[in-house]
């Protein structure tokens, strides 16, 4: 055997070991990648239910409850728009490898929070007349609920989420996509080869 046959020999080994290596480091990186996509989908929903669940609690100078109000009551649908074409921007960016797109999912999450922070927070501690049915104009306290909350923090998972997508390139959004059912893509050749 001669001295450069035994050379490619010993280095066979390493490359398959890197090649290993190579790949537990991709299937770690889409991995990871996939729970930041999974993170933007739990804040939308979460920004969504805001919606929809108690705001805020009007009360009165005796702290009694004289009516809930919902976020969507108060600012209509914009959060709910934002929360929608956030997931959207999300599914084209990982199946189009879009960094746009995660771009667009940062600018929704920083719509959210803002939301939150302009329309919906002043009003936590204002007082005001309220018309309640049958007693007429009494003064009313706004006192935050739990849906004023999950407004927050849906916006910043959201937020947070999109911006550690953020650092992917084109190619590892696209892994992030389910993966081609068994029998289709890449199959090996018994020697070892990949065939397409």
């Amino acid at each position: 055997m001669s001295p450069a046959s035994d050379e490619a020999g010993r280095d066979r080994p390493a490359t398959r070991r890197t090649r290993t290596a190579d790949a537990e480091v991709g299937r770690a990186t889409a991995g990871t990648a996939r729970l930041g996509a999974v993170t933007v989908l739990l804040g939308v929903l979460i920004a969504l239910l805001s919606q929809f669940v108690t705001g805020y609690s009007l009360v009165d100078e005796t702290d009694a409850v004289i009516t809930n109000v919902t976020l969507l009551d108060t600012h209509g649908l914009i959060t709910t728009v934002f929360a929608v074409v956030a997931a959207g921007a999300l599914v084209f960016a990982v199946f189009a490898g879009s960094r746009s797109a995660v771009a667009v999912v940062v600018a929704m999450g920083i719509g959210i929070v803002l939301v939150f922070l302009i329309v919906d927070l002043p009003d936590v501690g204002e007082t005001g007349f309220f018309i309640a049915p049958g007693v007429g104009n009494i003064d009313a306290t706004g006192q935050g609920s739990a849906g004023l909350w999950m407004e927050l923090v849906g916006g910043l998972v959201v937020l947070l989420g999109a911006a550690a997508l953020a650092r992917l390139d084109g190619p590892r959004l696209r892994a992030i996509a389910p993966s081609a059912p068994a029998g289709r893509g890449n199959s090996r050749e018994p020697g070892g080869r990949e065939q397409n």
